[in-house]
């Protein structure tokens, strides 16, 4: 097994399991054999378009969820962190500013 340095916790990721699922999710503690997460999200198609929808819906969205490290195939960091956060708080982070030159 590949041993990797943790990131400093609570951090946001996507997770890919090997069934296919895809999700982003905070990451709020970590053992060496599973994730203990919280409030997943996977992307899906509504009326409105594409939306955010909680991967258990049954679940408690307020009490996290061990997921084994076997079953993952792929961590990646999200490139909608600023849009996770704002579903999952309910605040709308600004954008990032840039500086053109």
């Amino acid at each position: 097994m590949l041993l990797q340095k943790q990131k400093e916790l609570p951090y946001i990721t996507v997770l890919k399991l090997s069934s296919g699922e895809e999700f982003i999710c905070k990451v709020v503690e970590e053992t060496a054999m599973a994730y203990l997460i919280s409030k997943p999200l996977s992307l899906g198609q509504t009326s409105k378009g594409l939306q955010f929808i909680p991967v258990l819906i049954l679940a408690d969205p307020d009490k996290p969820i061990s997921i084994p490290k076997p079953v993952i195939q792929a961590e990646v960091a999200p490139d909608i962190e600023s849009q996770y956060e704002s579903v999952t708080t309910g605040i709308a982070l600004p954008k990032k500013s840039a500086i053109i030159t």
